[in-house]
């Protein structure tokens, strides 16, 4: 072999084996569940593989427990009235409403008395808004006395709001849970404690809720309150919150029982009345929403 010859093959000894293209897995949509379908999305087999680590919310509990609608056309109608509701709380989340709100991106939703359907509104609110692209929605259970939305999700026994108030070593992060409805995280409860009330107000609870969402101007953060005229701490709560949606009950609530929960709101957040439970020609479900009015706007018995 010449010297021309031995440096040819010296060089092809050098040269690096070409790469090799990775596997692609074929992607397989399903098809989606009525949870997905309110989150506006449907998952790949692929982000399944990944739901391991993801809290499921099981959409048949739900419906059980009076929490969700069952059925295409209740979904679909109760869809389209939650975009009319959401609109005016989005806009003011990001400046775009009549005033600046402080703390724009914290919305509760209560009631003045119990029975009025606050957390099926909280819970499908929550779920309306995480379908938007530009948001993550963090659900909070709030109504320490009743948490419906803990128990239903299976979330008893873990900790949760109550737990990183009462411990200051415990930081926020640990009680959120990340579920497998996209853009939904939700916090539980928690553990109980006598002075509730006395949490609510503390500044503690408002470092917990600068470190739920505050620092993260893509999340909005949703609570589900005890009603206002039910309990001290929901007021107490409610005093954080820039939002407040406040549902009524239409021929059970009056005029006075409103009057009366609103005045314990201030002058600086924005109300706004749900009107649930309204018979409508069109429609024959408990579910049914008047849309979200400003304050003062109720006129009459609901």
């Amino acid at each position: 072999m010449s010297i021309v010859e031995k440096a040819v093959e010296k060089l092809r000894t050098l040269q690096p084996e070409p790469p090799v293209s990775p596997a692609v897995e074929a992607v397989i949509p399903h098809s989606a569940s009525t949870i997905e379908r309110l989150s506006g999305r449907a998952r790949t087999v692929e982000q399944s593989a990944e739901a391991g680590s993801l809290w499921h919310v099981d959409q048949v509990a739900l419906e059980r427990a009076g929490l969700l609608p069952a059925g295409d056309e209740a979904n679909d109608r109760l869809a389209d009235e939650l975009r009319r509701v959401k609109r005016p709380l989005m806009d003011n989340a990001i400046g775009n409403g009549p005033k600046v709100l402080a703390h724009a991106g914290r919305i509760v939703v209560t009631s003045a008395v119990p029975g009025e359907g606050k957390t099926f509104t909280a819970l499908n609110l929550a779920l309306s808004l995480a379908r938007e692209l530009d948001f993550e929605v963090l659900l909070v259970d709030g109504d320490i006395p009743k948490s419906h939305i803990t128990r239903v999700l299976g979330l008893g026994g873990r900790p949760g709001l109550m737990d990183v108030l009462v411990d200051e070593r415990r930081q926020p992060a640990e009680v959120i849970v990340r579920t497998d409805v996209p853009n939904l995280l939700v916090v539980p409860v928690g553990g109980h404690h006598p002075l509730t009330a006395e949490l609510f107000g503390s500044l503690r609870m408002e470092y917990v809720l600068e470190e739920f969402g505050d620092r993260n101007p893509h999340r909005l953060v949703v609570f589900d309150s005890s009603p206002l005229l039910a309990t001290s701490e929901s007021q107490a709560l409610a005093s954080h919150m820039g939002q407040v949606c406040m549902v009524v009950a239409a021929g059970r609530t009056g005029q006075h029982t409103v009057n009366s929960a609103m005045q314990s709101l201030n002058d600086s957040q924005y109300v706004g009345l749900i009107l649930n439970m309204s018979c409508l020609p069109a429609s024959e479900n408990y579910y049914s929403y008047q849309g979200l009015y400003p304050r003062g706007r109720l006129a009459g018995e609901a």
